[in-house]
């Protein structure tokens, strides 16, 4: 297989790009010239001469793509080219250590790791990371014995459960007893950075039961339902702390169930992830369920 055919098979080209937003907007050429802050002739070039756009030009495109097209159908039409993602993971070592480094760093540095990408590598790898104190050492282990767990665990038509969730709590948690590892949160706890006011204790177990009771029911849009699910799993914040972490492994579960690629959240995209959950405080899970989709297909690229 040459260089080429693998990009084309888990990428879209910038002329795909560009004629799914003039489709789905309606938008003319001299209109989406503007926007992109060229001239009409460098518009046309792209689209009718295969043109490729500068890289910063290409970022400009990339992001208005996902501003204004639904990501889910490229992921879906990903889907049936690539079959079980899962079985690459298992039976791929370079890529299932890959994928194991990449989730590890950047789930752990969302939640304010200091530690690298190298450092969190010595740490999955059982070495000595000068500098660092134990605990960060302990959440990059953990985390990854989680996805070891994740990945013992999930298979065809595997179905979530309450006991699954705890358990994965349980093993990020490993060694922090302070924060009840495997257990709900029997107090109040605060989010930084929002005014949003998560339920009481006593209320997470009832609140965590309808949640499970409904998450094996992906319906026809089974991308929408893992955002939608992630989004209800943090705003019940059911524990004293690993709640990102679980809640990010709880969708890599989901999506691999469904046969789509892992989707990793990077560290450089924390403040949209961020903001992201919270518009879903007013009901929009637009940004969440595209920034979903656009970490599925790296997961692909991934792959």
């Amino acid at each position: 297989m040459s260089y080429k055919e693998p990009m084309a098979l888990f990428s879209v080209t910038d002329r795909e790009k560009l004629e799914k937003i003039i489709a789905a907007t309606g938008i003319t050429r001299s209109q989406l010239a503007r926007r992109l802050e060229v001239g009409y002739k460098t518009v046309y070039r792209w689209l009718d001469k295969d043109i490729l756009p500068h890289p910063r030009q290409s970022r400009d495109i990339d992001q208005l793509f996902k501003e204004y097209v639904d990501l889910r159908q490229v992921v879906l039409s990903l889907r049936a080219k690539v079959k079980n993602p899962l079985l690459w993971l298992k039976q791929n070592d370079k890529v299932r250590e890959r994928f194991f480094l990449e989730m590890t760093y950047n789930s752990n540095a969302i939640e304010g790791s200091r530690m690298t990408i190298k450092e969190t590598q010595k740490a999955m790898e059982g070495k000595n990371v000068p500098g660092k104190e134990l605990f960060e050492v302990l959440e990059a282990v953990n985390h990854k014995n989680a996805l070891e767990f994740v990945m013992g665990q999930v298979r065809p038509g595997f179905r979530l459960t309450e006991a699954y969730i705890l358990k994965l709590h349980s093993i990020v948690m490993y060694n922090f007893n302070n924060k009840l590892p495997g257990a709900y949160r029997t107090g109040y706890v605060n989010l930084t950075d929002t005014e949003k006011k998560l339920p009481l204790a006593q209320e997470v177990p009832l609140l965590m039961g309808k949640l499970v009771k409904g998450i094996n029911d992906y319906g026809k849009d089974a991308i929408g339902k893992i955002a939608r699910t992630h989004y209800e799993f943090e705003a019940i914040h059911p524990f004293f702390d690993g709640n990102g972490r679980v809640g990010r492994l709880i969708m890599l579960t989901q999506l691999l169930v469904k046969s789509f690629a892992p989707a990793i959240i990077r560290i450089d995209d924390r403040y949209k992830y961020y903001m992201a959950l919270s518009k879903g405080d007013i009901g929009d899970l637009v940004n969440l369920t595209q920034m979903l989709c656009d970490s599925i297909i790296e997961g692909y690229k991934l792959l």
